[in-house]
Protein backbone atom coordinates (compact mmCIF):
# COMPACT_ATOMS: atom_id res chain seq x y z
CA UNK A 1 0.00 0.00 0.00
CA UNK A 2 1.37 3.42 -0.96
CA UNK A 3 0.59 4.92 2.45
CA UNK A 4 2.73 2.34 4.22
CA UNK A 5 5.64 2.86 1.82
CA UNK A 6 5.85 6.56 2.69
CA UNK A 7 5.17 6.00 6.38
CA UNK A 8 8.47 4.32 7.30
CA UNK A 9 10.88 7.00 6.00
CA UNK A 10 8.72 9.78 7.39
CA UNK A 11 8.67 8.22 10.84
CA UNK A 12 12.46 7.96 10.68
CA UNK A 13 12.73 11.65 9.90
CA UNK A 14 10.33 12.51 12.68
CA UNK A 15 12.34 10.54 15.21
CA UNK A 16 15.45 12.48 14.25
CA UNK A 17 13.74 15.85 14.49
CA UNK A 18 14.93 18.15 17.26
CA UNK A 19 12.69 18.55 20.26
CA UNK A 20 11.84 21.88 21.84
CA UNK A 21 10.55 23.05 25.18
CA UNK A 22 8.31 25.42 23.24
CA UNK A 23 6.15 22.60 21.91
CA UNK A 24 3.19 20.66 23.28
CA UNK A 25 3.65 17.10 24.47
CA UNK A 26 0.96 15.74 22.19
CA UNK A 27 -0.74 16.61 18.95
CA UNK A 28 -3.01 14.32 16.99
CA UNK A 29 -5.26 14.30 13.97
CA UNK A 30 -8.52 13.18 15.58
CA UNK A 31 -10.46 13.04 12.34
CA UNK A 32 -10.65 14.20 8.72
CA UNK A 33 -13.71 14.92 6.62
CA UNK A 34 -13.79 15.47 2.84
CA UNK A 35 -16.30 17.49 0.84
CA UNK A 36 -16.30 18.81 -2.71
CA UNK A 37 -16.75 18.08 -6.40
CA UNK A 38 -13.33 16.42 -6.52
CA UNK A 39 -14.13 13.97 -3.74
CA UNK A 40 -17.79 12.87 -3.95
CA UNK A 41 -18.91 10.37 -1.33
CA UNK A 42 -17.33 6.97 -1.91
CA UNK A 43 -14.56 8.22 -4.22
CA UNK A 44 -11.90 9.17 -1.66
CA UNK A 45 -10.19 7.32 1.15
CA UNK A 46 -8.38 8.76 4.17
CA UNK A 47 -5.91 6.97 6.39
CA UNK A 48 -4.30 8.28 9.58
CA UNK A 49 -1.35 6.43 11.11
CA UNK A 50 -1.48 5.03 14.64
CA UNK A 51 0.26 8.06 16.16
CA UNK A 52 -2.21 10.49 14.57
CA UNK A 53 0.68 12.43 13.06
CA UNK A 54 0.60 11.32 9.40
CA UNK A 55 -2.33 11.18 7.03
CA UNK A 56 -3.00 10.42 3.39
CA UNK A 57 -6.11 11.02 1.29
CA UNK A 58 -6.39 9.15 -2.01
CA UNK A 59 -8.81 10.06 -4.79
CA UNK A 60 -10.36 8.14 -7.67
CA UNK A 61 -12.42 10.90 -9.32
CA UNK A 62 -10.50 14.12 -8.66
CA UNK A 63 -10.12 15.00 -12.34
CA UNK A 64 -10.39 18.28 -14.22
CA UNK A 65 -11.09 17.97 -17.94
CA UNK A 66 -11.67 20.43 -20.74
CA UNK A 67 -12.44 20.09 -24.44
CA UNK A 68 -15.31 18.81 -26.58
CA UNK A 69 -18.01 16.97 -24.66
CA UNK A 70 -17.05 18.45 -21.27
CA UNK A 71 -19.24 20.69 -19.13
CA UNK A 72 -18.66 23.49 -16.63
CA UNK A 73 -18.63 20.99 -13.77
CA UNK A 74 -15.61 19.29 -15.40
CA UNK A 75 -13.50 22.44 -15.80
CA UNK A 76 -12.83 23.03 -12.11
CA UNK A 77 -12.78 20.64 -9.17
CA UNK A 78 -12.17 21.12 -5.48
CA UNK A 79 -11.96 19.07 -2.31
CA UNK A 80 -11.99 20.54 1.17
CA UNK A 81 -10.20 18.56 3.85
CA UNK A 82 -11.27 19.48 7.37
CA UNK A 83 -8.81 18.26 10.00
CA UNK A 84 -9.83 18.09 13.64
CA UNK A 85 -6.68 18.42 15.74
CA UNK A 86 -6.11 17.87 19.45
CA UNK A 87 -3.11 19.16 21.42
CA UNK A 88 -2.03 20.48 24.80
CA UNK A 89 -3.69 23.78 25.66
CA UNK A 90 -1.68 26.99 25.67
CA UNK A 91 -0.18 26.60 22.20
CA UNK A 92 -0.77 27.68 18.63
CA UNK A 93 0.54 26.14 15.43
CA UNK A 94 1.01 27.10 11.80
CA UNK A 95 0.25 25.08 8.68
CA UNK A 96 1.40 21.49 8.59
CA UNK A 97 3.53 20.12 5.76
CA UNK A 98 1.60 18.61 2.85
CA UNK A 99 2.14 17.32 -0.68
CA UNK A 100 -0.56 17.15 -3.35
CA UNK A 101 0.41 14.66 -6.06
CA UNK A 102 -1.14 14.38 -9.49
CA UNK A 103 -0.74 14.15 -13.25
CA UNK A 104 -1.39 16.80 -15.89
CA UNK A 105 -1.69 16.79 -19.68
CA UNK A 106 -1.87 20.41 -20.81
CA UNK A 107 -1.45 21.30 -24.52
CA UNK A 108 0.38 24.37 -25.80
CA UNK A 109 -1.83 27.43 -25.51
CA UNK A 110 -3.69 26.11 -22.46
CA UNK A 111 -3.01 26.73 -18.77
CA UNK A 112 -3.69 24.71 -15.65
CA UNK A 113 -3.33 25.54 -11.98
CA UNK A 114 -3.87 23.91 -8.59
CA UNK A 115 -4.15 25.89 -5.36
CA UNK A 116 -4.26 24.77 -1.74
CA UNK A 117 -5.82 27.25 0.68
CA UNK A 118 -5.27 26.82 4.41
CA UNK A 119 -7.39 28.46 7.10
CA UNK A 120 -8.39 27.87 10.70
CA UNK A 121 -12.00 27.88 11.78
CA UNK A 122 -12.47 30.90 14.03
CA UNK A 123 -9.86 33.08 12.33
CA UNK A 124 -12.27 34.90 10.04
CA UNK A 125 -11.08 35.42 6.49
CA UNK A 126 -7.38 34.88 7.29
CA UNK A 127 -5.89 32.27 4.95
CA UNK A 128 -2.71 31.25 3.16
CA UNK A 129 -2.50 29.99 -0.44
CA UNK A 130 0.02 27.67 -2.10
CA UNK A 131 -0.22 27.27 -5.89
CA UNK A 132 1.44 25.38 -8.71
CA UNK A 133 1.19 26.62 -12.29
CA UNK A 134 0.89 24.09 -15.10
CA UNK A 135 1.35 25.97 -18.38
CA UNK A 136 1.14 24.10 -21.66
CA UNK A 137 2.81 22.29 -23.08
CA UNK A 138 2.99 20.14 -19.94
CA UNK A 139 2.83 16.37 -19.64
CA UNK A 140 3.75 14.47 -16.51
CA UNK A 141 3.45 14.28 -12.75
CA UNK A 142 3.37 17.25 -10.39
CA UNK A 143 3.77 17.84 -6.66
CA UNK A 144 2.20 20.88 -5.01
CA UNK A 145 4.18 21.31 -1.78
CA UNK A 146 2.96 23.30 1.20
CA UNK A 147 5.62 24.01 3.80
CA UNK A 148 5.60 25.59 7.28
CA UNK A 149 6.98 28.99 8.13
CA UNK A 150 3.98 31.13 7.21
CA UNK A 151 2.40 33.74 9.43
CA UNK A 152 -0.94 32.06 9.99
CA UNK A 153 -1.76 30.66 13.41
CA UNK A 154 -4.53 28.67 15.02
CA UNK A 155 -6.67 30.49 17.60
CA UNK A 156 -5.50 30.57 21.22
CA UNK A 157 -7.58 29.47 24.17
CA UNK A 158 -8.23 25.76 23.69
CA UNK A 159 -6.80 22.29 23.16
CA UNK A 160 -8.46 21.62 19.81
CA UNK A 161 -8.50 23.36 16.45
CA UNK A 162 -10.06 22.83 13.04
CA UNK A 163 -7.70 23.27 10.10
CA UNK A 164 -9.35 23.67 6.70
CA UNK A 165 -7.38 22.72 3.60
CA UNK A 166 -9.30 23.58 0.45
CA UNK A 167 -7.73 22.19 -2.71
CA UNK A 168 -8.83 23.31 -6.18
CA UNK A 169 -7.63 22.77 -9.76
CA UNK A 170 -8.78 24.38 -13.01
CA UNK A 171 -7.84 24.64 -16.71
CA UNK A 172 -8.25 27.47 -19.25
CA UNK A 173 -9.36 27.84 -21.97
CA UNK A 174 -12.08 25.23 -21.70
CA UNK A 175 -12.46 24.43 -25.40
CA UNK A 176 -9.14 22.57 -25.75
CA UNK A 177 -8.65 18.96 -24.56
CA UNK A 178 -6.63 18.95 -21.32
CA UNK A 179 -6.52 17.01 -18.06
CA UNK A 180 -5.44 17.41 -14.43
CA UNK A 181 -5.84 14.34 -12.22
CA UNK A 182 -5.12 14.50 -8.48
CA UNK A 183 -3.93 11.18 -7.10
CA UNK A 184 -3.40 11.77 -3.40
CA UNK A 185 -2.56 14.29 -0.71
CA UNK A 186 -0.12 13.38 2.06
CA UNK A 187 0.33 15.31 5.28
CA UNK A 188 2.73 15.25 8.20
CA UNK A 189 1.89 16.54 11.65
CA UNK A 190 5.07 16.09 13.69
CA UNK A 191 6.19 18.45 16.44
CA UNK A 192 9.08 20.70 15.35
CA UNK A 193 9.57 18.78 12.10
CA UNK A 194 6.42 19.48 10.12
CA UNK A 195 4.68 22.08 12.17
CA UNK A 196 5.59 25.31 13.91
CA UNK A 197 4.46 25.98 17.46
CA UNK A 198 4.46 28.98 19.73
CA UNK A 199 3.15 29.60 23.21
CA UNK A 200 0.02 31.70 23.55
CA UNK A 201 0.46 35.01 25.35
CA UNK A 202 -1.39 35.29 28.64
CA UNK A 203 -3.59 38.34 29.05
Amino acid sequence: MHFLTILTPLLGLAAAAPQSGQAPEKVKVKGISLLGSGCPAGTADVQVDATGSLFEATFSEYQVQTGPGTQAIDWRKNCKLTLNLEFNSGFQFSVLETDMFGFAEIPAGAYGQCTNTFSFTGNGAEHVDYSIKLPGQYSGNFDLQSRPGILSWSPCGGSTAILNMNTACNINPTNRPALIAVDHISGKLVVKFAIQWRACHKH
